[in-house]
């Protein structure tokens, strides 16, 4: 079971890089539980998590997830991740949309799983916010 559960978390960030938000909802469980720590936002849902997704393409459409690490234990997965890609469209955040920059960036993303037959019930998103909006020339 644990294997499977790594599997679906690195098939859920194929699926977000490859832009297929619809496949990435469905392996959410209907009442999905979202946490984006950086921003101090929280989803609910399987449509709430996919506009999430959504609107963090729609500022870096090209993003690819490459993992550095991956753990497992149980139902648990933990995964290390940079996250590559151009801003090209506006970031969306808690204090209003940051337009495009057109600036590369490489963002460490750390995230945590909890998985209950084949869907995940709940993922805490963590990120280095800062080197973020400094890549993007934001600060």
């Amino acid at each position: 079971m644990e294997n499977n559960h790594s599997k679906l978390t690195q098939q859920l960030h194929d699926y977000f890089s490859a832009n297929q938000f619809d496949k990435c909802a469905e392996l959410a469980a209907p009442d999905v539980r979202v946490t984006a720590h950086a921003f101090g936002m929280s989803f609910h849902g399987q449509e709430e998590f996919r506009n999430f997704m959504m609107g963090f393409k729609q500022a870096f459409p090209d993003m690819v997830l490459h993992h550095d690490s991956l753990v497992s234990n149980g139902n648990k997965v933990a995964v290390e991740f940079t996250a590559t890609g151009t801003h090209t469209g506006p970031l969306q955040t808690p204090a209003g949309p940051i337009p495009a920059s057109g600036k590369k960036v490489a963002l460490k993303v750390a995230e945590f799983y909890e998985w209950e037959n084949g869907k995940f019930k709940e993922m805490a998103n963590y990120q280095d916010a800062g080197t973020l909006m400094r890549q993007i020339g934001a600060m």
